[in-house]
């Protein structure tokens, strides 16, 4: 029989022996807001505590695609680098689909516009099967492009 200073001895080592002794351990990523900067590195628009988007609508021109790249933040507002993680993506829903699309590419995205008008859209990071992370809809107004 064991006394009570073995069990002790045991649970200790049980309890050091690795980092995680109960393997409360998850692949999802814990983001709480989105910063989304412009090609010039500019920050165009982020969400505050993830219920509102600053500034609230993004005006774009039909015919001229946005190149931006999303960086999620947690709860202490740093960085989550998602670039080494195969399982996770960023997506965008629009709600309108017809008039304006995501085209996802390695560490940045490009919002492509195919008519005049507004929509709504919404960020997620998407792991596996389904979004770890989905910003409020963000108001988009596309308007004329240049004329030749």
């Amino acid at each position: 029989m064991i006394r009570r200073s073995g069990w002790l001895a045991l649970l200790v080592i049980a309890l050091t022996a690795c980092e995680h002794p109960i393997a409360v351990v998850s692949p999802h990523i814990e983001a709480a807001d989105l910063i989304v900067e412009d090609r010039a590195g500019g920050q165009a628009l982020h969400t505050e505590f993830n219920r509102t988007w600053s500034p609230s609508a993004l005006h774009l021109r039909d015919d001229e695609p946005v190149k931006l790249f999303l960086t999620a933040l947690d709860f202490r507002g740093e960085p989550i680098d998602i670039s080494d993680r195969p399982d996770l993506s960023f997506r965008m829903e629009a709600e309108d689909p017809a008039i304006l699309q995501w085209e996802p590419l390695n560490g940045f995205g490009i919002l492509r516009s195919f008519g005049v008008g507004e929509t709504r859209i919404r960020f997620l990071i998407w792991h596996i099967n389904h979004a770890d992370f989905v910003t409020p809809w963000l108001d988009v107004v596309i308007t004329p492009g240049d004329l030749p």
